[in-house]
């Protein structure tokens, strides 16, 4: 017949836990894994609105660049105009060719705004157009001179609430 022998501690004690509850150390650890796991996600998500709205900047200065290639190979004027409501903007293109792109959830145009370009392909005139997340943050696009170059600014964080 085997017989069992109880597990035994170093100091030579049996080790019998009577209470099945955690020791402070095992709460300590678990309170810190989740404090740790809540400040990623929330990096995390702030990231994501950053992102989004960085897209959106991207997505936005193709477009501009697409209007102004489209401006020299036709020979004729074609038009960007935002709209903030429905929160969208038209490369119209003349003669029923125009395309209509809106803006990712969290970002907006915060004003009515028509760029063109002519046909030499120059900008009628320079101009910001300002994009913000729900959040506060803002990133503005920037066309600069005769060349039409799309500059995009580095995004601006809101300030703080009082």
């Amino acid at each position: 017949m085997m017989s069992i022998k109880p597990k035994v501690k170093a100091r030579g004690q049996p080790s019998s836990r009577k209470n099945g509850g955690f020791t402070l150390l095992e709460l300590i650890i678990a309170l810190g894994v989740i404090a740790i796991v809540s400040g990623g996600l929330f990096l995390a998500f702030r990231q994501t609105e950053r992102g989004a709205l960085q897209n959106a900047a991207l997505i936005l200065q193709a477009d501009i660049r697409y209007a102004q290639r489209h401006a020299v190979i036709e020979g004729r004027t074609v038009r960007i105009l935002f709209q903030p409501i429905p929160n969208n903007y038209v490369v119209d293109r003349g003669q029923m060719n125009s395309r209509s792109v809106y803006f990712e959830n969290g970002v907006r145009v915060t004003s009515s705004l028509e760029i063109h370009f002519l046909p030499r392909g120059t900008p009628g005139g320079g101009s910001t157009i300002q994009l913000r997340s729900q959040r506060g943050y803002q990133q503005n696009l920037t066309i600069v001179g005769s060349g039409g170059r799309v500059r995009i600014n580095p995004i601006q964080t809101p300030m703080p609430r009082p």
